[in-house]
C-alpha cells in the first residue's frame, strides 16, 4: 500500500470509529433542563463567539434557511436571550445579538454539559483521561472548522 493510501485509510478508519462516538456523547450533552434546543443553543454560541451578525450571516454559518433562522432568532428574541437592531448600513436587514441573559443561559448550559462530561470520564484511568486531554487541541481544531463550514469566519455586523 502507498503512504497517502495508507494516511487516507488511517483517516478513514478514524472518521469511522469518531462519528459514533461523538455522535453518542452529543446525544448525551443535550441539556437536562430542557432550556435550548440544539438549534438555538448553537445560535447563541455563534453570537458569543462571533458578535452581532446578520440574520443572513447567522444562516450560512450555521446552515439553517432563512426561515429557520427567523423562527430560532423570534424564539430567543422572545425569550430576552436576543435582541435586534437596525443595521446600521442596510435599512433591509437587523443585527442579532446575544443579550446578557442569552451568555448567562449560555454559561450555566455549557457548565451542567461540563458536569455531564465529568462523569463520562468517571469510567477512565487516569492514562485515558491523558490521552483525551492530548486530543483535545486537534479536536478543538476540527470543532472550530466545523463551526464555519466551508465559509470565511464571520465580519462583524455593520463592518
Amino acid at each position: 500500500m502507498r503512504i497517502e493510501d495508507e494516511r487516507a485509510h488511517d483517516r478513514a478508519e478514524v472518521a469511522a470509529r469518531l462519528t459514533p462516538a461523538l455522535s453518542r456523547v452529543a446525544r448525551r450533552l443535550r441539556p437536562a433542563s430542557g432550556e435550548l434546543a440544539i438549534g438555538h443553543f448553537s445560535v447563541l454560541s455563534t453570537l458569543d463567539r462571533f458578535g452581532a451578525q446578520r440574520p443572513s450571516d447567522l444562516g450560512r454559518i450555521e446552515r439553517f434557511t432563512q426561515p429557520a433562522v427567523t423562527r430560532v432568532v423570534g424564539a430567543l428574541e422572545e425569550r430576552g436571550l436576543v435582541a435586534r437592531s437596525p443595521s446600521p448600513d442596510d435599512a433591509r436587514s437587523s443585527i442579532v445579538e446575544i443579550t446578557d441573559a442569552g451568555r448567562r443561559l449560555l454559561r450555566d448550559t455549557r457548565a451542567e454539559q461540563a458536569g455531564i462530561v465529568l462523569r463520562l470520564l468517571d469510567v477512565l484511568d487516569d492514562e485515558q483521561v491523558r490521552l483525551l486531554a492530548a486530543a483535545l487541541e486537534p479536536l478543538e481544531a476540527v470543532a472550530s472548522e466545523a463551526s464555519l463550514g466551508t465559509c470565511a469566519a464571520p465580519v462583524p455586523a455593520g463592518r
